[in-house]
Parts: C-alpha cells; sequence; structure tokens
C-alpha cells in the first residue's frame, strides 16, 4: 500500500480540481486519481470550448428537480461572489456574456483548466492520472482506495495494468457523471456510491442536443443563427431566446439547450414541436409585407435574388422549399400564398422534437445520488462518515449558462475545507 494521505480525491474534474485546492491551501496531504489521461478533460470541453464556468445570477430555482432548501444552505455557506474570489485568487480575468454568462476573458477553456492545475503544479499536489478507482473501503478511522491502471481512451488493444491500493483519512467522490463519454464519462462513480450504500437515481441527458423529425436540418448542418425558440408541448409554451445551431439531425446551440429538458420530459407524454422565429423582431404582418414588398421590387428577378441579403441563405433556400418556391422561379411569377407561407416560415419554423443526441453530446446529465443523504453545508456523506460527494454525482442539475460548473466548484471547494477539518 502507498503512503497514506489525509485526503484522495477521487476525479480531476471541475469539482475535484477546485476541491483538490482549497484542500492544499488548508495544508491537507493530497492525493487526486484520475482515469483519464489528463486532468480537466471535461472543462477543456464546456461551453463550445470558452468555458461558461459561472454565472452572475446564481440562484436555486435555476437547478433541477428542484432542491431548493439543500442549494440555499449551499449557497449560505459559499455565496455565488466567494467562488469569484476564488477564481480571482487563482489569477483568472473573465468576462461578462449575455444573461449573466462569465467566461475566461481569454475565451478559452484552458485558462480555467490552468488556473486550478498551476496553482496545484505550485503546491506539489500529487495527481495520478490513468488511475480508475474500482473500490472504496471503510478501513477504521479512514479508507482504502483500491485503484488500477488503465490505458489512455485512444488504446483499445492494451490491458489494464496492477492494481494499487491507497490510504486516507478522509475521501471526496468527484467522479462526475456519463457525459461524453467519448472523453472519459462513466457512471463509475455512482457504482461506487451504491456500494457504499447509498441511493441514487437513474442517469439521463438533460442539457443535449436534440433530434428532429425534419430532414430539411440536415441541409442546414453547422449552420449558427440567433433565434427565438417556443416549445409547444401542451399547456403554457416555453420560450427561450439566443444562438441556434442545426446539426445533421437536429439542434443544439444555447437556444435549444435550455429548451431541452422541458422538451424530453414532455415527450415522455406525447407529441413534442419547437417552432423557429428568425424575424423575433418582426411582427408577422410586417415580415410578410416586407417579402412581398421585395417580390414586387425584383419581379424581374429570380427568387434567389429576391430574397438575397434577407437573412442566411441557406435558412432561406429551405424556407422556400418548405414553401413549394422553386429557388430559381422569378419572383414576380410566385403566387401570393406561397410568398405569405415563406414569410410565415420564417417567423415560426416548426420542428417535431424525436429525442435527444444521448451521451455523447450532452452537457449535463440529470440523476445521482440523493440531496438527502448529503449535508449541504459539507457535502458529506450521511452514511459514511469521512465520506464527501460533489458535482455531477449528485441529483442536482443546473440550466445551461454556467449553473452547472458553479455548482461543481461550490460542492468541491466546500467538501474540501470540511475534509479539511477548516
Amino acid at each position: 500500500m502507498d503512503s497514506k494521505y489525509d485526503i484522495i480525491i477521487i476525479g480531476a474534474g471541475a469539482s475535484g480540481l477546485a476541491a483538490a485546492v482549497e484542500a492544499s491551501r488548508s495544508g491537507a496531504a493530497v492525493l487526486v486519481l484520475e482515469k483519464n489521461h489528463v486532468p480537466g478533460r471535461k472543462i477543456l470541453s464546456t461551453g463550445s470550448g470558452k468555458c461558461n464556468f459561472s454565472n452572475l445570477k446564481i440562484t436555486p430555482a435555476a437547478y433541477h428537480p428542484g432542491p431548493a432548501a439543500f442549494l440555499k444552505k449551499a449557497f449560505t455557506a459559499l455565496p455565488p461572489k466567494e467562488v469569484l474570489s476564488f477564481f480571482e485568487s487563482l489569477g483568472l480575468l473573465w468576462a461578462e456574456g449575455e444573461n449573466g454568462r462569465l467566461f475566461p476573458r481569454s475565451m478559452k477553456a484552458q485558462d480555467v483548466a490552468n488556473a486550478l492545475l498551476n496553482e496545484l503544479a505550485a503546491r506539489a499536489v500529487r495527481i495520478q492520472t490513468l488511475m480508475e478507482v474500482t473500490r472504496i473501503a471503510c478501513a477504521g478511522a479512514g479508507f482504502t482506495v483500491e485503484a488500477q491502471k488503465v490505458p489512455p481512451q485512444w488504446d483499445k488493444k492494451s490491458a489494464r495494468g496492477e492494481k494499487t491500493s491507497f490510504a486516507a483519512g478522509k475521501v471526496i467522490l468527484a467522479a462526475g457523471g456519463p457525459c461524453y463519454p467519448q472523453i472519459g464519462g462513466t457512471d463509475s462513480g455512482q457504482t461506487l456510491l451504491l456500494e457504499l450504500g447509498h441511493t441514487a437515481s437513474p442517469f439521463s441527458p438533460s442539457i443535449v442536443p436534440l433530434k428532429v423529425g425534419e430532414s430539411f436540418v440536415r441541409e442546414l448542418d453547422g449552420v449558427r443563427l440567433d433565434a427565438r425558440l417556443t416549445l409547444q408541448a401542451g399547456g403554457k409554451p416555453a420560450r427561450t431566446k439566443g444562438e441556434l445551431l442545426f446539426t445533421a439531425g437536429g439542434i443544439s446551440g444555447p437556444a435549444a439547450l435550455e429548451l431541452s429538458r422541458r422538451a424530453l420530459a414532455a415527450l415522455a407524454e406525447g407529441p413534442v414541436s419547437v417552432e423557429a422565429d428568425f424575424f423575433p423582431d418582426y411582427k408577422l404582418a410586417d415580415l410578410e409585407c416586407l417579402v412581398l414588398a421585395r417580390a414586387e421590387l425584383f419581379s424581374a428577378r429570380s427568387f434567389a435574388h429576391c430574397v438575397s441579403g434577407l437573412h442566411n441563405e441557406k435558412l432561406l433556400k429551405a424556407a422556400a422549399g418548405l414553401a413549394g418556391i422553386p429557388w430559381t422561379a422569378l419572383a414576380g411569377q410566385i403566387e401570393r400564398g406561397a410568398l405569405l407561407g415563406f414569410a410565415g416560415l420564417l417567423k415560426a419554423l416548426p420542428l417535431e422534437i424525436t429525442g435527444s443526441a444521448g451521451y455523447e453530446d450532452a452537457m449535463v446529465a440529470s440523476g445521482g445520488c440523493a440531496v438527502s443523504e448529503v449535508d449541504p453545508v459539507t457535502f458529506g456523506s450521511k452514511k459514511v462518515k469521512g465520506l464527501y460527494i460533489t458535482g455531477e454525482l449528485l441529483d442536482v442539475d443546473g440550466d445551461s449558462g454556467g449553473y452547472n460548473l458553479h455548482f461543481a466548484w461550490t460542492s468541491g471547494i466546500l467538501a474540501a475545507r470540511a475534509a479539511a477539518g477548516k
């Protein structure tokens, strides 16, 4: 067995690295075990590589399934401003985006990871990569943690290596969830929790690109547009506004991701559709008048020339096809009804939601350890003394906009303070 540590942290993701920094600052001897080949791998993929690491509007209302009392205590124990002070102490500068979103000033996720890793390097904190924890056992007043050497993700041929045991007084379980399995996301942390006597609800993709039934989206693959989305799923419609990204089989981007949780929940009850408005600053009647006026002005030209400059060409071409308007037809020969239909599609392009893109593209998964089994101030287990549970392993998932990373930092820092006796 290797030498004993004060604290072993399982997982070098957002909550694990934050915990490692805070624990090392308290003087604790810390070991971090990470199954990926590099620490902080998931951080690098967040926010399209820009890392929306927090938000100026942190509130329990932005989290689901709605553990408001739990989060209120956690955010009182570590106010959101203190999380920003934590990153300021690491030398990170940030910039504010839409709706309170906070990004590193460089707009590079690597700088968020580096801020954490540079601090750990300066404090000589030991991080062992390519080590997958297979068992956590209570041993007297502490724990024995068993781990096995594993090959990197891209190496499909090499066998697993030898097993090693480590001893620690406290353990912080920050092993993450199943999102992005292509870069190491698994539910192995939940397996460890269940073996220790905790209960957990199954994981499911939460903030995730949506699949749609319409085949024309293939023509728009890669197109990014600002839009107002309206989710039609019975009852009161849900709306959001922001960047919409078309994929080969559906929609993504901040606007779609914000609606994804509600869309998937509604899909379990029946048909779901989303309407995309690409002219939210126009009333339908005004847009109709604009299209009719352009058709009259450019009556001797092709429809392609008539609408050129109106919006993204691929979008206009797709809408024309749906309205039954040949792209090369003379604008003056197109029926009024078709022109009005074209305008209507730009105001309310219908998209039938058929499912999600799955864990491979999901930013966040719902499910995890029941928060009733965890102290909201220390994130200590109520079932196993000396065990702390953080981040994605808990049944807490927030809206898109930096809320989930903020919860990861919060839970990691509070767990480290408690584990280090600070």
